[in-house]
């Protein structure tokens, strides 16, 4: 089986869970006999495929980075984004489509699986030219970027849906939503949560250190992602602020990049706790793996989380975990301490109390460590796989 893959992010070209979901699915279907071209914009970095029967096509350079998520705050794309930004978008999709097209002509693409918006227009020109099956996985929409969607990028992604043949998403809330604000066919719909390679993240006691020898006496609590209002850091340092109140000898760790960061920063002096919290930044897999086990608690505060593969990944790292009501993750796991994102006091009062109770706080690390090793990548492939095999099925 050949598959033509439309996407926007690949390691090291990565900023959230859809290149690593990219990576490990990519990687994991090969491993099952599956050929990959994997289409995304160029990206100025060395990208490697995973697996020989992975090939990676850099088709067209963007003025954007890796994730895009728009702001309703300005009035248009362009004011946040330069002008470049549509065009860069619109060239990438033609390239890919001619890129897909020539290779179909000499290798024959049994399907396309395409991931998000950003690739719904060369997935729809492919599929009336080549005339085969398209799966469309939707990581997020709209409704979960932003406060109140954006109409020009919710009709893409509705056209998307509509578009495919099947559409893959992430977790039954993700589902909901697509059949509640773009009138998805729930019949067409497969439900395929994320996984992680826990065997990346068990090694703690081996892993070197990220140096924070200015943090070797007190407990750490982390907050890891893009910092946008989705993601809720500004929730996270109010809670942080009452945390102080009751465990001054508490650090909080913001790993991440994001338009919000200056807010955060005048947001952390204006509480008064501006030096227990520290601001590390992008963080690179590797570094990512090494904060985890060195926290006390992991916190997923978001708004809106369509999945959420940080907490599966501090999860294998036996780190406790609090994560938003929000999370479609919420509904596979279950050794995990829930909050509303709103609710800043329970979310204090969740981090106190694994603060200051080792037994609860061991307890956890053990059976989410256990828990996490159940949701793999492999499983995820195999899942996307019978997908594929329907559709090809029913082309017969």
């Amino acid at each position: 089986m050949k598959v033509a893959m439309l996407g926007w992010e690949f390691p090291p070209f990565v900023s959230g869970g859809l290149g690593v979901h990219c990576f490990h699915l990519t990687r994991s279907l090969c491993k099952l006999g599956v050929k990959i071209d994997f289409f995304m914009p160029a990206s100025g970095k060395h990208i490697l495929p995973s697996h020989p029967s992975l090939r990676i096509f850099e088709v067209s350079k963007v003025s954007q980075g890796p994730y895009l998520s728009f702001s309703q705050q300005a009035k248009n794309l362009s004011r946040t984004y330069g002008e470049n930004i549509l065009p860069s978008i619109e060239k990438y999709n033609l390239q890919c489509h001619e890129f897909a097209k020539n290779l179909h002509a000499k290798e024959k693409y049994d399907l396309i699986h395409a991931h998000d918006w950003l690739t719904a227009s060369a997935a729809r020109s492919l599929k009336q030219e080549l005339s085969i099956p398209t799966v469309h996985t939707m990581h997020s929409t709209e409704f979960d970027r932003n406060a109140v969607p954006w109409r020009f990028i919710a009709d893409i992604e509705r056209g998307a849906i509509g578009n495919a043949d099947r559409v893959i998403t992430v977790s039954n809330r993700m589902k909901r939503q697509l059949v509640e604000k773009f009138n998805a066919e729930e019949k067409k719909i497969r439900v395929i949560f994320n996984g992680v390679e826990s065997e990346e993240f068990e090694n703690k006691d081996t892993l070197s250190r990220i140096s924070l020898p200015l943090l070797q006496n007190k407990k750490k609590v982390l907050f890891l992602g893009r910092l946008t209002g989705q993601k809720a850091p500004a929730e996270f340092l109010r809670a942080a602020k009452e945390v102080l109140c009751l465990e001054p000898n508490t650090a909080f760790l913001i790993a991440g990049t994001g338009d919000m960061l200056p807010h955060l920063l005048n947001l952390s002096i204006t509480l008064g706790i501006q030096k227990s919290v520290i601001f590390l930044g992008y963080l690179s897999d590797e570094d990512r793996k090494k904060i985890y086990c060195q926290c006390d608690v992991y916190v997923m505060p978001s708004v809106s989380e369509p999945f959420g593969i940080t907490a599966l990944e501090a999860m294998a790292s036996g780190t406790p975990t609090i994560i938003s009501t929000n999370s479609g993750v919420g509904e596979a796991v279950k050794t995990v301490l829930r909050v509303d994102f709103w609710d800043t006091r329970a979310m204090a009062e969740k981090i106190i109390a694994l603060l200051r109770y080792p037994p609860l706080s061991s307890t956890m690390s053990g059976m989410s460590y256990s828990e996490a090793r159940q949701f793999t990548w492999a499983a995820a492939a195999r899942e996307t796989l019978k997908v594929y095999d329907e559709l090809l099925a029913l082309k017969k």
